[in-house]
């Protein structure tokens, strides 16, 4: 594989990042919620077009390195070649499309480069609602995820550059605040025109190929670090046990299981023991485990690598099957 020079890197990779952190501002700014322009519920990133992440906002949560990723896979799995310029993707099921939990709903953009995919903006807000029982999406008590609000999988709110109005319109009808909903949905939209313009700008500064061999470079650099900090952690096993007092429903003393097997500049995390999904709605998806989990070993070893797809290759998980309704 073709690597950059150190300083050509440091230059396309901070270029990178600024784009994210670029829209990331925009959406805060011009979000109409105060989930997003106050509490700041929401991460912007860059992918390649293997759907890889590449680049992700300073600012950005923790919890969303995975979610996005995520999408990625169901979006490129679904469409595969059925992706047109002007398309736009939404969507928020945990089950179906990587996502973390009905609010959250994820937006990617593809960005053409002489008529072929170079990659994709993508973004994620947590929508202060997004139907189903209870105001806010994510009351207690709910035993099913239909209770919680509507289920988006990967669809097409875009279509050649024309929203897909009868979509938009389905989804609104099923929130509260509608309006409010609406000035969100938008905000995201244009973080995601504003990322495919800046990303643009420097493909044409630098050119394709340079970019495309960044991508890559970023990611092994960023795997190359997370081995150097896994190798300092002596091999064996870590068995760590707790318990969760309860799901709101009828579940109690509910055992949480982890061993970490160290091996060299591998690192395993295994939930095997850990309590079956349960009724109530504290359930997590593969995807959210993994961004805690990465999130967590990059603070204790190398906070200061960004997040991408490196820290993502990094860490195999093995945990309980979880259902998908």
């Amino acid at each position: 594989m073709n690597r950059l020079d150190p300083i050509s890197l440091e230059i396309i990779s901070n270029a990178l990042r600024s784009i994210t952190d670029e829209t990331y501002a925009a959406l805060m700014k011009s979000a109409y919620s105060t989930n997003i322009k106050e509490r700041h519920d929401h991460s912007t990133a860059i992918m390649d077009r293997s759907g890889r992440l590449v680049a992700q906002a300073v600012e950005s949560l923790p919890i969303h390195i995975a979610s996005m990723h995520g999408l990625m896979q169901a979006l490129l799995d679904k469409f595969g070649d059925d992706i047109h310029p002007g398309d736009l993707f939404i969507a928020n099921d945990p089950h179906v499309a990587g996502g973390t939990h009905l609010p959250d709903v994820n937006l990617a953009m593809p960005i053409y480069i002489e008529d072929e995919i170079f990659g994709f903006v993508c973004n994620i807000a947590h929508h202060a609602d997004i139907g189903g029982m209870a105001p806010g999406s994510m009351a207690g008590g709910m035993s099913e995820i239909y209770q919680e609000g509507l289920r988006i999988p990967v669809v097409r709110l875009f279509r050649n550059g024309e929203l897909q109005q009868d979509l938009f319109d389905l989804m609104l009808l099923n929130v509260r605040v509608p309006k409010e909903r609406r000035g969100d949905y938008f905000a995201q939209i244009s973080a995601c025109r504003l990322g495919e313009r800046r990303l643009k700008e420097v493909v044409a500064e630098h050119g394709a190929e340079t970019i495309s061999t960044a991508f890559a470079n970023i990611i092994d650099r960023t795997r190359e670090r997370m081995g150097d900090s896994i190798e300092t952690i002596p091999d064996g096993d870590y068995r760590f046990t707790d318990m969760m007092d309860g799901d709101g429903i009828e579940a109690l003393d509910i055992p949480i299981e982890l061993v970490i097997t160290v091996k060299g500049r591998e690192i395993t995390f295994d939930f095997e023991g850990t309590c079956a999904q349960v009724a109530g709605n504290i359930n997590v998806t593969l995807n959210a485990t993994q961004a805690a989990v990465c999130y967590s070993l990059k603070a204790l070893l190398d906070p200061d690598v960004p997040n991408n797809q490196g820290v993502l290759d990094s860490v195999k998980i093995l945990a309980p099957k979880q259902h998908t309704g």
